[in-house]
């Protein structure tokens, strides 16, 4: 009798799992919070906000990061100090409006920044209640603003549409949930997505808003935990959101979920890198996110750059492991899938198997169990390489007797 040996590959073993958040050069201004943020072409804009760990102090400067040359470059101040405004960018030229002012009041002044000139030019005014904490996101070259703090502890939950062509704006349906204040924005697909916040403590409830009808759909929660002022962004098709505090705990968190909207599911993927934080401010240049300042208590202004294809392959790195048997065969091998990552998409799961001299000799979808037959190889060594949107996962060698 034939001794079948077996191997197991622990992908975890075989790699060394490589980071999806890099940290970059800090930010070019001072420490803060409550920043806001922008990208118009291949470059990110981060300014305003403020610290008040001792005592308040506000910010109207605007720095342009360049992905490129990894550097910061001041641009044109603000037309002045205030903090907890809200951005968004449409074509080549960006919108920044509402927040809370020097003398603790509230804004609706809107203004269009145009990296061309390096200036701020008022643009209509936000047509509802002044307020600080407001989120925004953008479909079809109209921008949306809404919810955010108008007085006191009272919260909004009206939203506006904003026409950059005719200088305009106009109120859309009202956010079905509770209102609230600095909760996280984004948008995928033409479809607007508003989630989490302060609504008199955090929340984890999570909305999508659909323009062409103007309505708004729940969808599934943002993970287990309510939490208030986090960050939040969309690259690749998926959402993302994480960090921010619950008021009622004071913990500052540094976890990540993953949205995908075609099962309207969320995952948790790889933690936040840098200290857990509230107020991180984000922004996506060229499809790829960056996220910095924030504080703890302690203000920030360090940046970090977040690769989300790498998050996947990591997630699948630590959550899945192979066997390949029998091995050597004179009949069939298997290929074993032991342990399913929800995170696997198996359109993605490739298997290349090559000859001993390096001829290609199947390319194909890998499922839970594959099984190779005899019948389709000659005998001899043969090497595999599995892949998994490109980025390799495994590899090894199997014999046919």
């Amino acid at each position: 009798m034939k001794k079948l040996l077996s191997f197991i590959f622990i992908l975890i073993s075989y790699f060394s799992i490589s980071q999806s958040w890099t940290q970059k050069s800090n930010y070019g201004g001072a420490p803060r919070h409550r920043a806001t943020a922008f990208s118009i072409g291949n470059k990110g804009y981060l300014g305003l906000g403020h610290i008040n760990s001792v005592v308040d102090v506000l910010y109207d400067d605007f720095w342009e990061y360049d992905p490129a040359s990894n550097s910061w470059t001041q641009k044109a101040n603000y037309p002045y100090l205030v903090f907890h405004a809200t951005g968004f960018t449409i074509g080549n030229k960006a919108y920044v409006g509402t927040g809370r002012k020097q003398d603790n009041s509230y804004t609706t002044d809107f203004f269009e920044y145009d990296p061309m000139t390096n200036t701020w030019t008022p643009v209509a005014s936000f047509p509802g209640a002044a307020r600080r904490g407001a989120i925004s996101f953008v479909v079809n070259n109209k921008g949306y603003v809404g919810t955010g703090q108008v007085s006191g502890w009272a919260n909004s939950n009206g939203f506006y549409e904003y026409n950059p062509v005719t200088d305009t704006w106009q109120s859309v349906a009202t956010f079905p949930g509770t209102s609230r204040t600095s909760s996280v924005a984004f948008s995928i697909n033409n479809v607007g997505y508003v989630g989490t916040g302060d609504a008199g403590g955090g929340t984890n409830d999570f909305w999508a808003y659909y323009p062409d009808t103007d309505t708004w759909v729940q969808k599934a929660n943002v993970g287990p935990t309510p939490r208030q002022e986090a960050t939040g962004f969309s690259v690749n098709g998926k959402g993302y959101i994480g960090t921010g505090d619950d008021f009622s705990s004071g913990t500052n968190y540094a976890d990540m979920w993953e949205y995908t909207p075609e099962t309207d599911t969320w995952v948790q993927i790889e933690d936040f890198s840098g200290v857990p934080r509230r107020y991180l401010t984000s922004v996506v240049i060229e499809n790829v996110a960056y996220v910095g300042t924030g504080t703890s208590g302690t203000n920030f202004n360090d940046f970090w750059r977040f690769d989300a294809p790498l998050s996947i392959k990591n997630q699948i790195i630590e959550n899945i492991s192979l066997t390949v048997y029998p091995n050597p065969s004179v009949d069939f091998i298997t290929i074993q899938l032991n342990e399913i990552s929800s995170l696997i998409n198996y359109e993605n799961l490739w298997i290349n198997i090559y000859s001993i001299d390096g001829k290609l000799i199947k390319n194909q979808n890998l499922a839970q169990t594959t099984t190779f037959t005899k019948q389709d190889f000659e005998s001899g060594i043969y090497t595999y390489q599995i892949t998994y949107s490109g980025n390799m996962l495994s590899n090894g060698k199997f014999i046919f007797k």
